[in-house]
């Protein structure tokens, strides 16, 4: 018996396409959470497709009418939502509506659109974003190349490619860096020389990062000595990539560049996301001061290493004293520790945690990171876990997609 198709409701199309929206932005934060696994992402992926085969049921004429003028929304995430399920269509009509829109898009609406075409079937499109690469201003062909990166289908020999690594936009410059590392890993023997230390000298951080980003992913281990001089330094992006990329010998280097930062919460950051158990003493007299922000951020770090529940009393965050009423109700509210239960962790666990150098979620990590191991990571740490496996040259993991 043929199965009953299913019936066309016009009212529930926007609730699909508003679903769709709120899921691509979990999809986006999740891909390096503390908050989200492997399989939570897979999970957000299948809620994706199926409110994309709901709004699929549509008529095909009544989708491209109805979605055409969203491409253009300056929501990220709504442009996302209208372009992702025009170019699921597969119709060519449908893909020229989203090609055109990308051509001229600018800002988030660019972002969303590119977002799209890096998760479509790109049969349809493949031509126009080479053809993008290669001739559009910078903002558009480096968003053809990274639709490109996350498709496999960028040239790692791209003469264009090449000179949007060196554009004068930070922001083309710091997309163009994440497109190369996603070409050059997926082929490292084809993988051209890059001018790995003009992005590592930039005036921008966030170039700064992506370049580092891609030094460890590319296992250029011999960049190591400039990253301890520039962590040295105090540069932000390079104590992130210490944090991740060290080894015991670097600890007591980022842990007096940690204690330098002003920011508690990075401060603290950083070390949770080193792992050394060395920090944990700092951690544990931290949690008993006074400051609240100080307090719950080496909660949160104590934890994030070890694993171990310290959580106590719950308390908002303190305001500004000119703050609003707004502002005073909005503040958020943090997990304060409890001191007693952390330092009797401390004396069941200190010689077990003191016998590893690097620990996270009470995982050890400072050897090879098995696959077994590598699932129960949350994606922040799978991802810095998968950059030291190929920094030292045994590749564990292929790199994130662009985000």
């Amino acid at each position: 018996m043929a199965l009953a198709r299913a019936r066309y409701i016009p009212s529930l199309l926007q609730a699909h396409l508003d679903d769709l929206a709120f899921i691509a932005g979990q999809r986006r934060e999740a891909l390096g959470s503390r908050l989200h696994s492997l399989r939570e992402f897979g999970e957000l992926n299948e809620r994706l497709e199926a409110h994309l085969q709901g709004a699929l049921i549509a008529p095909p004429e009544s989708l491209t009418t109805q979605l055409q003028p969203q491409l253009s929304a300056e929501d990220r995430d709504e442009a996302f939502a209208a372009a992702f399920v025009l170019l699921r269509l597969a119709e060519a009509k449908s893909t020229h509506a989203v090609v055109v829109e990308f051509s001229r898009a600018r800002g988030a609406t660019l972002a969303g659109l590119r977002d799209a075409l890096g998760l479509a079937p790109p049969a349809l499109f493949t031509d126009e974003m080479r053809s993008a690469l290669e001739k559009a201003k910078p903002t558009a062909a480096v968003a053809a190349a990274v639709v490109l990166a996350n498709q496999r289908l960028l040239d790692a020999a791209s003469p264009r490619l090449a000179k949007l690594l060196e554009d004068d936009d930070p922001a083309v410059c710091e997309l163009a860096w994440r497109a190369a590392l996603l070409v050059d890993v997926a082929a490292p023997k084809a993988a051209p020389v890059r001018p790995f230390k003009a992005g590592l000298a930039h005036a921008s951080p966030a170039v700064r990062h992506s370049a580092w980003c891609a030094v460890a992913w590319a296992g250029q281990a011999a960049a190591l000595p400039l990253l301890r001089k520039s962590a040295a330094a105090s540069d932000l992006p390079a104590l992130h990539w210490l944090a991740v990329l060290g080894s015991a010998d670097d600890a007591p280097l980022l842990q007096k560049a940690a204690l330098a930062l002003t920011d508690v919460r990075l401060r603290c950051g950083l070390l949770a996301r080193f792992g050394h158990p060395s920090a944990l003493n700092a951690l544990l007299r931290w949690m008993a001061e006074d400051d609240v922000v100080l307090a719950a951020a080496a909660r949160e770090a104590f934890t994030r290493i070890t694993g171990q529940d310290v959580c106590g009393d719950r308390r908002q965050l303190p305001v500004a004293d000119d703050a609003d009423d707004f502002e005073r109700e909005m503040a958020p509210d943090v997990w304060l520790p409890d001191v007693q239960k952390a330092r009797a962790a401390m004396e069941r666990h200190a010689d077990e945690w003191a016998r590893g150098t690097r620990w996270c979620q009470g995982l050890r990590l400072d050897g090879q990171v098995s696959r077994e191991v590598l699932v129960q990571l949350d994606l922040e740490a799978r991802w810095d876990a998968a950059a030291r496996a190929a920094m030292a040259g045994r590749a564990i993991s292929a790199p994130p997609p662009i985000h």
